[in-house]
């Protein structure tokens, strides 16, 4: 069973919704494109993007103290590179901006080309490609390490940064300091299916875990039979410790993303297990968040997100926002 009128007007009545659950965002006409109306355009906006069927990304994280605006294409497909220059030139008149770009091959290409329009007409930009996925281990395989649900992490921190006051170059600065050191893995246990498709994007059986699955349904690295949250946890926080190569008494923010299809106490039992693993660890971890960051339509999974805390990244993290889906508790 799903909830839906019509598969053409899917886009459509998600921003129907959207207009009624976030009254604090202004539609960009013709577009699926939102800017927080808000703003003050003498600081410099931050935007990002990428394909439907990951909300609340990136709509749900535009407001203070988050993106000053996003852009989404079709279902799993990125803008196109006119609808991304198009809610730039809604959002600001000092052709200025900061892009957040996650690293899928289609969603750089096109912002890319975005970006190089804008400069080639007097506009100053600066961008970060987000490359959280550690599925991939070989140095030389780098290049595909997806941008997953760490981009929250990212976009919260620089948002913040950018209502400070801060300029492009300092933007630019702590994003390249912030993007080695978040890493996200997730896993799913059933398929993503396309709509207007008949084919699963992945092939699970019934009782299957899948390690490091992508948010379109990317393949991951392994299938395993069903096992407890405690073991799926132990080799998630295992995969994390290769990567980080972390010590003893380390700060680190956790995000526990809900893909889709997992209930409330699945999500806090499997957060209970990463949190507790994590301290066996010995780390530090004065941010812990969990719900629904940025999903895959119609899959069920779960990912786990570590930033490594330096400077006042936590303090940035704990700022209030005025955006939808970013929880405001501490």
């Amino acid at each position: 069973m799903k909830i839906y009128n019509f598969e053409d007007s899917l886009l459509t009545d998600t921003q129907r919704g959207i207009e009624i659950v976030a009254p604090h965002l202004k539609k960009v006409e013709g577009i699926y494109g939102y800017v927080d109306s808000s703003f003050d355009d003498s600081y410099i906006p931050v935007i990002s993007g990428g394909g439907a069927g990951h909300e609340p990304s990136d709509w749900g994280f535009v407001g203070g103290n988050m993106l000053t605006a996003s852009i989404t294409g079709k279902l799993f497909e990125p803008p196109m590179p006119e609808e991304i220059i198009k809610v730039a030139k809604a959002v600001t008149k000092k052709k200025r901006a900061f892009f957040i770009i996650k690293n899928f091959e289609k969603d750089v290409r096109v912002f890319k080309q975005a970006i190089e329009y804008l400069r080639n007409i007097g506009w100053s930009i600066e961008y970060g490609i987000v490359n959280d996925d550690i599925s991939v281990d070989a140095s030389s395989l780098r290049k595909y390490r997806r941008g997953l649900a760490g981009t929250i992490l990212i976009e919260k921190i620089i948002g913040t940064l950018a209502k400070k006051g801060k300029s492009l170059v300092d933007l630019k600065m702590v994003c390249e300091q912030l993007l080695p050191e978040t890493k996200t893995i997730g896993l799913a246990f059933s398929d993503s299916i396309l709509y207007k498709k008949s084919c699963h994007t992945l092939s699970l059986g019934k009782d299957d875990i899948y390690y490091g699955i992508g948010i379109h349904g990317e393949a991951g690295y392994r299938k395993e039979h069903w096992q407890k949250s405690e073991l799926m946890a132990r080799e998630i926080v295992n995969k994390m410790r290769l990567n980080f190569r972390w010590q003893k008494k380390e700060n680190v923010a956790l995000l526990v993303n809900n893909i889709g299809k997992i209930s409330p106490m699945e999500e806090l039992t499997f957060t209970a297990d990463i949190t507790e693993l994590l301290e066996l660890e010995g780390l530090n971890i004065p941010f812990i968040k969990t719900g629904s960051f940025m999903t895959s339509h119609d899959m069920s999974g779960i990912s786990v997100s570590i930033l490594r805390l330096q400077d006042k990244w936590l303090e940035y993290l704990k700022q209030p926002s005025t955006c939808y889906a970013w929880p405001n508790s501490i």
